[in-house]
């Protein structure tokens, strides 16, 4: 089967490919329609907003349901922002070498990956249901917290159960645990969610 919920495509296997493909198409639709329209824009700061409100909202909208552990999916969702790049560094004069690495490019536009903006995205709202932003005890009730006996080297917040397959181990729940241990981060040591978000922005 397949279902659309609140713009996530699911089917029987929940692996989400269909989503993939649906968010890729279109997206890369409307960076062809970006194209189309803007050849005369100069201005990055105006192609940027173009950008972030008609193709990243859609390659970012609810990615904590479905966001992708596949390279293969990874890829091709970078595929679309890498093809804005191209298009900017081109309208706007930004020396970029044929066939090179986009890491400079970003850096140039105050820009980063979008699977880096989809760990920050698991990070925030995390950070909301353990603070109690989001009342969701369902969700709550399903983290794994680390309650320490004696005073350890260990600074993880969550212990993740052992999987059998990679599979159930990027699902969303285990997921969220685990980027949270890799950061390093304690989820209750910050005053409010404007300095968490403040902080999270530099990882």
């Amino acid at each position: 089967f397949e279902i659309c919920d609140l713009g996530v495509t699911f089917d029987s296997t929940f692996s989400f490919n269909k989503h993939y493909l649906n968010i890729t198409k279109k997206s890369s639709t409307i960076i062809g329609f970006i194209n189309r329209t803007c050849k005369d824009f100069t201005n990055s700061d105006a192609l940027k907003i173009l950008y972030f409100s008609l193709v990243r909202s859609s390659l970012e909208y609810n990615s904590v349901v479905w966001s992708p552990s596949s390279v293969v999916h990874t890829q091709s969702l970078e595929a679309i922002q890498n093809r804005f790049l191209r298009f900017i560094s081109y309208k706007c004069n930004i020396p970029r070498k044929p066939h090179s690495q986009y890491t400079p490019l970003l850096i140039k536009l105050n820009m980063t990956t979008l699977a880096a903006r989809r760990k920050i995205i698991d990070l925030k709202f995390l950070y909301k249901i353990v603070n109690g932003f989001l009342n969701c005890p369902e969700l709550l009730s399903c983290l794994n917290f680390i309650i320490p006996h004696c005073r350890t080297r260990s600074a993880n917040t969550f212990y993740i159960p052992l999987q059998r397959t990679n599979y159930a181990l990027c699902s969303p729940i285990n997921r969220l645990m685990k980027i949270t241990n890799d950061v390093q981060i304690d989820l209750f040591s910050f005053p409010s969610f404007e300095c968490f978000c403040n902080f999270i922005a530099y990882l």
